[in-house]
């Protein structure tokens, strides 16, 4: 095999083992976010998340380096899935009533069927006052929203200048209607819309 094929080769294999390290670390966060986002950062170690996920603790940990790696790597993949649904219900519409119909309404869903995992978020969130690894992800991802905030109100044709404040106002929203939904208020989604909706239109 000449020099150069035998280099594409050792290529190609580098990058199979790393996208299957990737696929590995991706199912294996998909199963402990099931335990973090019920028991929460404090009472979850990684025995609780290892027999959750079917694998080992060495699995886990040949992947992660430890329970903060963990949950960090768990929190930034949902995050970043839930930007994407953000996202999405922006796209596709004729005027800016839609898009803001859309994306309250996808701010309700996911109260509605991911409370718990959006729970983990502010949990570690509050962790990363006290835990400075924390910091670096929860910075990372507040950046990531209010960019999302951001995108939101320019599709609205709103000025962006304000897209921090405006994420500070959605995020408590959201925030205090998601612990009624965790409480058992069946109307907190709902309820969320009709909140955002007031905000959004009072800073028109």
């Amino acid at each position: 095999m000449a020099t150069v094929e035998k280099i594409r080769k050792i290529k190609a294999d580098a990058r199979k083992r790393s996208e299957q390290r990737v696929e590995n670390r991706n199912e294996l966060a998909s199963h402990a976010i099931v335990a973090l986002s019920e028991l929460g950062y404090a009472r979850t170690g990684m025995r609780d998340i290892a027999t959750v996920s079917g694998r080992s603790v060495g699995a886990l940990t040949y992947y992660f380096d430890d329970k903060i790696d963990l949950i960090s790597y768990c929190v930034r993949l949902y995050k970043e899935e839930f930007v994407r649904h953000i996202d999405a219900a922006m796209t596709g519409h004729s005027s800016s009533d839609e898009v803001k119909e859309a994306v309250t309404s996808a701010f309700a869903w996911a109260i509605e069927h991911d409370a718990n995992k959006h729970r983990l978020w502010y949990d570690i969130r509050s962790q990363a006052l006290f835990e400075e690894a924390f910091r670096p992800v929860v910075r990372e991802i507040e950046e990531n929203l209010v960019a999302m905030v951001v995108r939101f109100l320019t599709e609205l044709g709103r000025p962006a200048d304000n897209g921090q404040t405006m994420y500070f106002l959605l995020d408590g929203l959201f925030r205090v209607h998601l612990q009624a939904a965790l409480e058992g208020d069946t109307q907190a989604p709902e309820k969320l819309k009709i909140a955002a909706y007031a905000v959004l239109d009072s800073m028109e």
